[in-house]
């Protein structure tokens, strides 16, 4: 009879049960094999003056051999069960210690990246700041050609009004020089 009950449960098992629910199923058929005990052992013998045959005996030990199984039973499911706790901890604790490693990877590698893009601004701020005196120097240099320009066309400018000072000045003097013959011929 207690053979009967504890594989009878076990035919009708789910295909993966929780661990809380094979604890909890379990507890149940112990406390079933603790009923079917205390019934065994309550069983009296008329015959033997009220006092428990071999028969009687033979099934309060089966029961009790059935109660230890199920305690053992009760016993390695909750070693199972604290064994897949154990590694799920684990296996959380492993991952949560990736994702810091991740983290601080990621940390350094934003660190590092932000250093190089600072490198970068410096850089580029020294080469505007070498453009900008480049620019001011050729446009220092472009000032002073214009300046030399402007003097050269003022010194031309002047050089041409001269000549041509000095050409009507010729001129005259050719004029005079050449009316003054005429007239000496005339006086003459």
């Amino acid at each position: 009879m207690a053979l009967l009950s504890t594989t009878a449960p076990a035919q009708t098992e789910p295909a993966a049960p929780s661990p809380n629910d094979q604890i909890t199923r379990l507890i149940q058929e112990r406390e079933q094999l603790v009923r079917e005990y205390e019934e065994a052992n309550a069983q009296r013998n008329a015959l033997f003056a009220n006092k428990p045959s071999k028969k009687d005996l033979q099934e309060v030990v089966d029961a009790l051999k059935g109660i230890i199984r199920k305690d053992t039973e009760i016993v390695q499911a909750l070693k199972a069960t604290e064994l897949r706790r154990t590694a799920d901890i684990v296996a959380r604790q492993r991952q949560a210690e990736q994702q810091a490693t991740v983290a601080q990877t990621d940390q350094s590698s934003t660190r590092q990246r932000f250093y190089d893009l600072e490198s970068q601004i410096q850089n580029l701020q020294l080469r505007e700041k070498q453009r900008e005196k480049q620019l001011r120097e050729y446009q220092s240099a472009a000032k002073e050609a214009e300046d030399a320009r402007v003097s050269r066309e003022v010194l031309a400018a002047g050089l041409a009004a001269l000549c041509i000072g000095l050409l009507v000045y010729v001129l005259r003097l050719r004029q005079r020089l050449s009316s003054a013959p005429a007239r000496r011929k005339a006086k003459r």
